[in-house]
């Protein structure tokens, strides 16, 4: 019971750490996860020893360590399929100028595993004007994201059987990220069937004000949805002034993702 009351912990702490840019002191881990400082030192410890977290000298406040990214290389290399994916999303960003990413579905929220960002971010970039609404944090690779507020979730539920479906939406908490945010279940899933008929979701300004994407699914053998591939830009972008043609390209770029990848 120790080991997995450590375990547990232990696990706890570094997704706390995770959700909090800048990290935090012993102190205050242990108030928020509501464990004894001696406990939470002493497993802070353990954890700095083996490279999982690190802590910084002057401030002695404990951060995510590089360990952890080493493993989360070695998780998204073995989806295989990215590989095989990048072309198509550079292919997309440089047709389109906008951001292409892929997403899959983990424990009910988006997890992405790529992305590659358009001409038009970097140069932003290059002009140190970040984007609106647009952070390293919410860029990064290995982030997670609402199902119901992104073209990517949306497409992963909306293809999810229907029992499946069914028990996530059941436990989802719709949570309020704009004021386009849909909160109302019933409109969802109204929602959802729409995207099944169509084939692609979109999401307007319901993650981030002024970001808009369209995403599309991509199946395996089985004609299973195992992921899906979205296009993200600001409502300024002027591919957006074709929006059959965007619908038809990222289509197409997931039918040959499907295609290339070890699902196929």
């Amino acid at each position: 019971m120790g080991v997995t009351n450590s375990l547990e912990r232990a696990l706890a702490l570094l997704e706390l750490l995770e959700q909090t840019p800048g990290g935090l002191r012993n102190a205050e881990i242990s108030r928020e996860l509501k464990i004894p400082r001696s406990t939470c030192s002493y497993i802070a410890a353990r954890l700095e020893q083996k490279g999982y977290l690190r802590r910084e000298e002057g401030t002695q406040r404990y951060q995510i360590g590089l360990k952890t990214v080493a493993l989360a290389h070695g998780a998204l290399r073995e989806l295989g399929f990215r590989t095989m994916a990048e072309p198509v999303l550079y292919r997309l960003a440089s047709d389109t100028g906008m951001s292409a990413g892929i997403g899959v579905l983990q424990q009910g929220r988006v997890l992405l595993v790529d992305r590659v960002e358009g001409p038009g971010f970097v140069r932003e970039v290059v002009r140190r004007q970040i984007p609106r609404g647009r952070t390293r944090e919410q860029r990064d690779i290995g982030r997670e994201m609402n199902v119901h507020t992104t073209a990517l979730g949306k497409v992963l539920l909306a293809f999810l059987p229907e029992r499946q479906r069914t028990d996530l939406l059941r436990d989802l908490v719709l949570t309020r990220r704009t004021s386009k945010t849909i909160v109302s279940k019933a409109k969802l899933i109204a929602e959802l069937a729409e995207v099944r008929r169509q084939g692609y979701a979109t999401a307007e300004e319901e993650e981030y004000a002024g970001v808009r994407s369209l995403g599309a699914p991509i199946y395996d053998t089985a004609r299973m949805v195992r992921a899906a591939v979205a296009l993200n830009g600001s409502l300024t972008e002027p591919a957006w002034n074709n929006p059959a043609v965007l619908v038809e390209w990222i289509q197409e770029a997931a039918a040959e993702i499907s295609k290339r990848s070890r699902f196929a």
